[in-house]
């Protein structure tokens, strides 16, 4: 994670534009943080996290094309290419068979996207100051 003196990278990835507006308003209020991309493919998301190495990718389930768990996935296969960020899943779609799928892919937390959204910022804004 970042250090004090650094700020905490991360790539966004979220297909529905107003709720990725709400979600970078509310990450550029926390200090810490730096926003260095955001996608809405799968493919997409994984040419910004390559090409950036971030700490953080938070990422949604469903995408224009592809899927967060493909990006997920691919993410912890691949660590030469991607690095080793943490990763939020941040969805609507928040059934136990989904939840479990994304646990295996080591992620650091599940949220619904209807009412935990300023739970993940609480998350965010710990991890920027460690």
């Amino acid at each position: 994670m970042a250090l004090n003196t650094e700020k905490l990278s991360i790539v966004l990835v979220e297909d529905n534009p107003l709720l990725r507006d709400i979600v970078l308003e509310n990450l550029d209020s926390i200090e810490q943080v730096n926003v260095v991309a955001t996608a809405d493919r799968q493919i997409q998301a994984l040419n910004e996290i390559e090409e950036h190495k971030p700490n953080l990718v938070i990422a949604d389930l469903e995408l224009n094309e592809g899927n967060g768990l493909g990006v997920l996935n691919e993410i912890n296969n691949h660590p030469e290419l991607y690095g080793t960020p943490e990763k939020l899943v941040l969805t609507n779609h928040t059934s136990k068979h989904l939840k479990k799928k994304c646990l295996e892919q080591d992620i650091q937390g599940f949220y619904d996207k209807s009412y935990q959204l300023f739970e993940m910022m609480d998350w965010i804004e710990e991890a920027a100051k460690k």
